[in-house]
Protein backbone atom coordinates (compact mmCIF):
# COMPACT_ATOMS: atom_id res chain seq x y z
CA UNK A 1 0.00 0.00 0.00
CA UNK A 2 2.85 2.36 0.84
CA UNK A 3 4.40 1.65 -2.55
CA UNK A 4 1.10 2.56 -4.27
CA UNK A 5 0.99 5.84 -2.36
CA UNK A 6 4.57 6.67 -3.34
CA UNK A 7 3.82 5.97 -7.02
CA UNK A 8 0.80 8.31 -6.95
CA UNK A 9 2.61 11.07 -5.09
CA UNK A 10 5.59 10.81 -7.44
CA UNK A 11 3.25 11.34 -10.39
CA UNK A 12 2.20 14.72 -8.99
CA UNK A 13 5.50 15.92 -7.44
CA UNK A 14 7.07 17.17 -10.72
CA UNK A 15 4.05 19.38 -11.49
CA UNK A 16 3.94 20.65 -7.91
CA UNK A 17 7.68 21.42 -8.06
CA UNK A 18 7.30 23.48 -11.23
CA UNK A 19 4.45 25.37 -9.59
CA UNK A 20 6.53 26.13 -6.50
CA UNK A 21 9.38 27.43 -8.67
CA UNK A 22 6.95 29.77 -10.41
CA UNK A 23 5.45 30.96 -7.12
CA UNK A 24 8.94 31.74 -5.79
CA UNK A 25 9.84 33.63 -8.96
CA UNK A 26 6.76 35.79 -8.47
CA UNK A 27 7.37 36.24 -4.75
CA UNK A 28 10.91 37.48 -5.28
CA UNK A 29 9.76 39.61 -8.22
CA UNK A 30 11.98 37.83 -10.72
CA UNK A 31 8.93 37.24 -12.89
CA UNK A 32 6.76 40.32 -13.32
CA UNK A 33 3.03 39.89 -14.01
CA UNK A 34 3.20 41.50 -17.46
CA UNK A 35 6.13 39.29 -18.45
CA UNK A 36 4.31 36.19 -17.21
CA UNK A 37 1.25 37.03 -19.31
CA UNK A 38 3.43 37.64 -22.36
CA UNK A 39 5.38 34.40 -22.04
CA UNK A 40 2.28 32.38 -21.17
CA UNK A 41 0.71 33.52 -24.43
CA UNK A 42 3.96 32.79 -26.29
CA UNK A 43 4.12 29.30 -24.79
CA UNK A 44 0.52 28.62 -25.73
CA UNK A 45 1.04 29.71 -29.33
CA UNK A 46 4.53 28.35 -29.94
CA UNK A 47 4.83 25.15 -27.86
CA UNK A 48 1.36 23.66 -27.35
CA UNK A 49 1.01 22.55 -31.01
CA UNK A 50 4.21 20.51 -30.67
CA UNK A 51 2.93 18.98 -27.42
CA UNK A 52 -0.25 17.74 -29.07
CA UNK A 53 1.50 16.65 -32.28
CA UNK A 54 4.07 14.63 -30.35
CA UNK A 55 1.43 12.92 -28.20
CA UNK A 56 -0.70 11.86 -31.18
CA UNK A 57 1.74 11.29 -34.06
CA UNK A 58 2.87 7.69 -34.41
CA UNK A 59 0.12 6.33 -32.17
CA UNK A 60 -2.47 4.02 -33.65
CA UNK A 61 -5.44 6.32 -33.16
CA UNK A 62 -7.75 3.66 -34.55
CA UNK A 63 -6.85 1.40 -31.64
CA UNK A 64 -6.71 4.21 -29.08
CA UNK A 65 -9.94 5.90 -30.20
CA UNK A 66 -12.15 4.38 -27.54
CA UNK A 67 -15.52 5.85 -28.50
CA UNK A 68 -17.12 4.58 -25.30
CA UNK A 69 -14.51 6.52 -23.31
CA UNK A 70 -14.95 9.65 -25.42
CA UNK A 71 -18.73 9.33 -25.25
CA UNK A 72 -18.65 8.88 -21.49
CA UNK A 73 -16.32 11.83 -20.88
CA UNK A 74 -18.26 14.20 -23.13
CA UNK A 75 -21.63 12.94 -21.89
CA UNK A 76 -20.64 13.34 -18.26
CA UNK A 77 -19.19 16.78 -19.04
CA UNK A 78 -22.57 17.78 -20.49
CA UNK A 79 -24.29 16.56 -17.32
CA UNK A 80 -21.81 18.45 -15.14
CA UNK A 81 -22.39 21.67 -17.08
CA UNK A 82 -26.18 21.34 -16.95
CA UNK A 83 -26.39 20.41 -13.25
CA UNK A 84 -23.79 23.03 -12.27
CA UNK A 85 -25.68 25.68 -14.24
CA UNK A 86 -28.96 24.83 -12.46
CA UNK A 87 -27.45 24.62 -8.97
CA UNK A 88 -25.30 27.74 -9.28
CA UNK A 89 -28.30 29.73 -10.52
CA UNK A 90 -30.23 28.65 -7.43
CA UNK A 91 -27.31 29.34 -5.09
CA UNK A 92 -26.05 32.58 -6.64
CA UNK A 93 -28.47 35.34 -7.67
CA UNK A 94 -25.97 37.68 -9.32
CA UNK A 95 -25.35 37.03 -13.04
CA UNK A 96 -21.95 38.68 -12.71
CA UNK A 97 -20.80 35.81 -10.46
CA UNK A 98 -22.68 32.91 -12.02
CA UNK A 99 -20.62 32.42 -15.18
CA UNK A 100 -17.30 32.46 -13.31
CA UNK A 101 -18.52 29.86 -10.81
CA UNK A 102 -19.97 27.51 -13.43
CA UNK A 103 -16.82 27.67 -15.53
CA UNK A 104 -14.58 27.13 -12.48
CA UNK A 105 -16.37 23.85 -11.77
CA UNK A 106 -16.48 22.28 -15.25
CA UNK A 107 -13.34 23.60 -16.98
CA UNK A 108 -10.28 21.47 -16.14
CA UNK A 109 -6.58 22.09 -16.58
CA UNK A 110 -6.09 18.74 -18.29
CA UNK A 111 -3.37 20.17 -20.55
CA UNK A 112 -0.93 21.52 -17.96
CA UNK A 113 -1.76 19.22 -15.03
CA UNK A 114 -3.48 16.19 -16.54
CA UNK A 115 -1.31 15.21 -19.50
CA UNK A 116 2.02 15.46 -17.60
CA UNK A 117 0.67 13.31 -14.75
CA UNK A 118 -0.54 10.74 -17.28
CA UNK A 119 2.93 10.69 -18.85
CA UNK A 120 4.55 10.27 -15.41
CA UNK A 121 2.29 7.29 -14.69
CA UNK A 122 2.32 5.48 -18.04
CA UNK A 123 5.07 7.01 -20.19
CA UNK A 124 4.70 9.26 -23.23
CA UNK A 125 4.02 6.38 -25.63
CA UNK A 126 1.03 5.13 -23.64
CA UNK A 127 -1.13 8.22 -23.08
CA UNK A 128 -2.84 8.49 -26.46
CA UNK A 129 -6.18 7.91 -24.71
CA UNK A 130 -5.62 11.04 -22.63
CA UNK A 131 -4.64 13.04 -25.72
CA UNK A 132 -7.76 11.84 -27.57
CA UNK A 133 -10.03 12.92 -24.69
CA UNK A 134 -8.22 16.25 -24.62
CA UNK A 135 -8.80 16.65 -28.35
CA UNK A 136 -12.56 16.61 -27.76
CA UNK A 137 -12.56 18.46 -24.42
CA UNK A 138 -10.49 21.52 -25.41
CA UNK A 139 -12.88 22.98 -28.02
CA UNK A 140 -15.90 22.07 -25.88
CA UNK A 141 -14.53 24.04 -22.94
CA UNK A 142 -13.99 27.10 -25.11
CA UNK A 143 -17.37 27.01 -26.86
CA UNK A 144 -19.41 26.35 -23.71
CA UNK A 145 -17.56 29.07 -21.77
CA UNK A 146 -18.37 31.63 -24.47
CA UNK A 147 -22.04 30.62 -24.46
CA UNK A 148 -22.25 30.81 -20.66
CA UNK A 149 -20.71 34.26 -20.37
CA UNK A 150 -22.73 35.64 -23.25
CA UNK A 151 -25.88 34.29 -21.58
CA UNK A 152 -25.20 35.96 -18.25
CA UNK A 153 -24.24 39.31 -19.73
CA UNK A 154 -27.39 39.19 -21.87
CA UNK A 155 -25.41 38.94 -25.06
CA UNK A 156 -25.56 36.76 -28.16
CA UNK A 157 -22.81 34.28 -28.90
CA UNK A 158 -20.98 34.92 -32.18
CA UNK A 159 -20.99 31.54 -33.94
CA UNK A 160 -18.35 32.59 -36.48
CA UNK A 161 -16.06 33.80 -33.74
CA UNK A 162 -16.50 30.55 -31.79
CA UNK A 163 -15.71 28.42 -34.86
CA UNK A 164 -12.68 30.54 -35.65
CA UNK A 165 -11.54 30.30 -32.03
CA UNK A 166 -11.74 26.50 -32.12
CA UNK A 167 -9.96 26.17 -35.48
CA UNK A 168 -7.15 28.54 -34.45
CA UNK A 169 -6.63 26.95 -31.02
CA UNK A 170 -2.97 25.77 -30.95
CA UNK A 171 -3.97 22.51 -29.23
CA UNK A 172 -6.47 21.70 -31.95
CA UNK A 173 -4.06 22.77 -34.70
CA UNK A 174 -1.34 20.47 -33.37
CA UNK A 175 -3.75 17.56 -33.14
CA UNK A 176 -5.14 18.18 -36.64
CA UNK A 177 -1.61 18.36 -38.07
CA UNK A 178 -0.75 14.98 -36.52
CA UNK A 179 -3.97 13.37 -37.77
CA UNK A 180 -3.49 14.73 -41.30
CA UNK A 181 0.12 13.55 -41.46
CA UNK A 182 -0.87 10.06 -40.31
CA UNK A 183 -3.90 9.92 -42.62
CA UNK A 184 -1.68 10.72 -45.61
CA UNK A 185 0.89 8.14 -44.53
CA UNK A 186 3.65 10.71 -44.25
CA UNK A 187 6.71 9.57 -42.29
CA UNK A 188 8.19 12.61 -40.56
CA UNK A 189 12.00 12.47 -40.84
CA UNK A 190 13.89 11.89 -37.61
CA UNK A 191 15.82 15.14 -38.14
CA UNK A 192 12.46 16.97 -37.92
CA UNK A 193 11.01 14.89 -35.10
CA UNK A 194 13.98 15.57 -32.82
CA UNK A 195 13.22 19.29 -32.40
CA UNK A 196 9.48 18.53 -32.31
CA UNK A 197 9.99 16.14 -29.38
CA UNK A 198 12.38 18.57 -27.67
CA UNK A 199 9.86 21.41 -27.93
CA UNK A 200 7.10 19.09 -26.71
CA UNK A 201 9.17 18.01 -23.70
CA UNK A 202 9.91 21.64 -22.80
CA UNK A 203 6.24 22.66 -22.83
CA UNK A 204 5.15 21.25 -19.48
CA UNK A 205 8.01 22.61 -17.31
CA UNK A 206 7.81 26.06 -18.88
CA UNK A 207 4.01 26.25 -18.77
CA UNK A 208 3.82 24.99 -15.18
CA UNK A 209 6.45 27.46 -13.97
CA UNK A 210 4.52 30.25 -15.69
CA UNK A 211 1.31 28.99 -14.10
CA UNK A 212 2.94 29.15 -10.67
CA UNK A 213 4.22 32.65 -11.42
CA UNK A 214 0.73 33.73 -12.46
CA UNK A 215 -0.94 32.63 -9.20
CA UNK A 216 -1.81 35.82 -7.37
CA UNK A 217 -1.88 35.17 -3.63
CA UNK A 218 -3.26 38.62 -2.83
CA UNK A 219 -6.89 39.03 -1.99
CA UNK A 220 -7.34 35.35 -1.15
CA UNK A 221 -10.10 36.17 1.32
CA UNK A 222 -12.21 37.99 -1.24
CA UNK A 223 -15.11 35.95 -2.58
CA UNK A 224 -13.99 33.10 -0.30
CA UNK A 225 -17.45 31.52 0.01
CA UNK A 226 -18.09 31.38 -3.73
CA UNK A 227 -14.56 30.21 -4.45
CA UNK A 228 -14.84 27.46 -1.81
CA UNK A 229 -18.06 26.19 -3.39
CA UNK A 230 -16.40 26.16 -6.81
CA UNK A 231 -13.27 24.35 -5.61
CA UNK A 232 -15.20 21.69 -3.66
CA UNK A 233 -17.38 21.07 -6.68
CA UNK A 234 -14.37 20.95 -9.01
CA UNK A 235 -12.04 18.70 -7.04
CA UNK A 236 -14.35 16.50 -4.96
CA UNK A 237 -17.97 16.29 -6.10
CA UNK A 238 -17.54 16.26 -9.89
CA UNK A 239 -14.67 13.72 -9.94
CA UNK A 240 -16.38 11.49 -7.34
CA UNK A 241 -19.44 10.86 -9.52
CA UNK A 242 -17.37 10.76 -12.71
CA UNK A 243 -14.89 8.20 -11.40
CA UNK A 244 -17.58 5.97 -9.91
CA UNK A 245 -19.47 6.00 -13.20
CA UNK A 246 -16.31 5.15 -15.14
CA UNK A 247 -15.51 2.24 -12.83
CA UNK A 248 -19.06 0.93 -13.16
CA UNK A 249 -18.66 0.97 -16.95
CA UNK A 250 -15.53 -1.13 -16.61
CA UNK A 251 -12.84 1.43 -17.43
CA UNK A 252 -9.41 0.56 -16.07
CA UNK A 253 -5.81 1.52 -16.70
CA UNK A 254 -5.02 4.57 -18.79
CA UNK A 255 -8.68 4.97 -19.84
CA UNK A 256 -9.77 5.31 -16.23
CA UNK A 257 -6.93 7.72 -15.51
CA UNK A 258 -8.01 9.78 -18.54
CA UNK A 259 -11.37 10.24 -16.79
CA UNK A 260 -9.61 11.22 -13.54
CA UNK A 261 -7.37 13.72 -15.31
CA UNK A 262 -10.29 15.28 -17.17
CA UNK A 263 -12.47 15.80 -14.10
CA UNK A 264 -10.17 15.88 -11.05
CA UNK A 265 -7.57 18.39 -12.28
CA UNK A 266 -7.86 22.03 -11.14
CA UNK A 267 -9.64 24.87 -12.88
CA UNK A 268 -7.92 25.85 -16.13
CA UNK A 269 -5.84 29.01 -16.11
CA UNK A 270 -7.61 30.15 -19.28
CA UNK A 271 -10.84 30.50 -17.30
CA UNK A 272 -9.50 33.66 -15.67
CA UNK A 273 -8.84 35.36 -19.01
CA UNK A 274 -12.21 34.21 -20.33
CA UNK A 275 -14.15 35.54 -17.34
CA UNK A 276 -12.31 38.86 -17.27
CA UNK A 277 -12.72 39.53 -20.98
CA UNK A 278 -16.39 38.53 -21.21
CA UNK A 279 -17.97 40.47 -18.38
CA UNK A 280 -17.71 37.82 -15.66
CA UNK A 281 -16.25 38.06 -12.18
CA UNK A 282 -12.53 37.71 -12.86
CA UNK A 283 -11.73 37.73 -9.14
CA UNK A 284 -13.75 34.55 -8.55
CA UNK A 285 -12.21 32.95 -11.64
CA UNK A 286 -8.66 33.88 -10.64
CA UNK A 287 -9.01 32.75 -7.03
CA UNK A 288 -10.64 29.49 -8.19
CA UNK A 289 -7.54 28.82 -10.29
CA UNK A 290 -5.25 29.59 -7.34
CA UNK A 291 -7.10 27.55 -4.73
CA UNK A 292 -7.96 24.59 -6.95
CA UNK A 293 -4.37 24.36 -8.22
CA UNK A 294 -2.95 24.30 -4.70
CA UNK A 295 -5.58 21.93 -3.28
CA UNK A 296 -5.29 19.55 -6.25
CA UNK A 297 -1.68 18.82 -5.25
CA UNK A 298 -3.27 16.94 -2.34
CA UNK A 299 -6.56 15.68 -3.82
CA UNK A 300 -5.12 14.24 -7.04
CA UNK A 301 -2.69 11.87 -5.26
CA UNK A 302 -5.59 10.74 -3.05
CA UNK A 303 -7.80 9.90 -6.06
CA UNK A 304 -4.90 8.10 -7.75
CA UNK A 305 -3.96 6.24 -4.57
CA UNK A 306 -7.52 5.02 -4.04
CA UNK A 307 -7.73 3.65 -7.59
CA UNK A 308 -4.22 2.16 -7.43
CA UNK A 309 -5.01 0.41 -4.15
CA UNK A 310 -8.15 -1.06 -5.74
CA UNK A 311 -6.00 -2.42 -8.57
CA UNK A 312 -7.78 -0.37 -11.23
CA UNK A 313 -4.58 0.83 -12.92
Amino acid sequence: MLQNFIICVNAVIPSATYLIVGVLLRKFKVAKPDDVKKFTHLTFIALYPFLMFDNIYGRNIGQNMNWLLVGYCMGYLAVVILVTWLLVCRYEKNDYNRGAMIQAIFRSNIVLMGLPIGINLFGKSNVAAVAVVLLFAAPTYNVVSVIIFEKFRRGKADVRKMIKGVLTNPLIDGAIAALVVMALGIQVPEIIMQPVVALSDSTTPIAMVLLGASLNMEGMRNESRRVAVSVIGKLIIVPAFGIVGAVMLGFTGVELIAVVLMFATPTALASFAMASSMGGNGEIAGNAVVFSTMVSCFTLPIWLFALKTMGLF
